[in-house]
């Protein structure tokens, strides 16, 4: 299916849109105008919906040739100006170019900083746990708690 880019221009378009049309033609199954017509307005992308509307809802629109469309749509794409796209998600570069020497060297210090921030919050969490515990509270020296014997020992042994 013959779909325009939202990158593309019309021009661009319209060039491979009547290669299409010339190869039908040429194999012995031409396009009516209609059918010419409906395939530009489908394959449109959405930076023309407000144009391709407009030309439905004309009532001249059934009697117009697909040059008159293309030339409408090539005259909407020049009046609004150089095609804007968003910019696309970059992705992590392996190897990177800086110009000016100082910029580099700020960008490599932002990032070591960076880094030693992460592993020093990641030492500090790991400090936080308690591994070798498991429950038990073990006392420092010097704080021994003194616990009398029972009565029972004490007259087993004879004291």
């Amino acid at each position: 299916m013959l779909k325009m880019e939202e990158n593309e221009c019309f021009n661009d378009f319209e060039i491979k849109l009547m290669d299409i049309v010339n190869q039908s033609h040429q194999l012995g199954d031409p396009y009516s105008d209609r059918r010419i017509k409906q395939k530009i307005m489908r394959s449109l992308p959405d930076r023309f919906e407000s144009k391709v509307t407009a030309l439905e809802e004309n009532s001249g629109y059934k009697d117009m040739k697909p040059s008159e469309v293309i030339g409408r749509l090539l005259a909407y794409e020049s009046r609004k100006g150089p095609i804007s796209t968003p910019p696309k998600k970059q992705k992590g570069i392996a190897l990177k170019t800086s110009k000016d020497e100082k910029e580099a060297k700020k960008n490599d210090s932002d990032e070591d900083l960076a880094l030693f921030v992460k592993r020093f919050k990641r030492v500090m969490k790991f400090g936080k746990k308690d591994f070798g515990s498991k429950g038990q509270n073990f006392k420092k020296k010097g704080s021994y708690n003194k616990i009398e014997p029972r009565k029972e020992e004490t007259e087993r042994k004879g004291v």
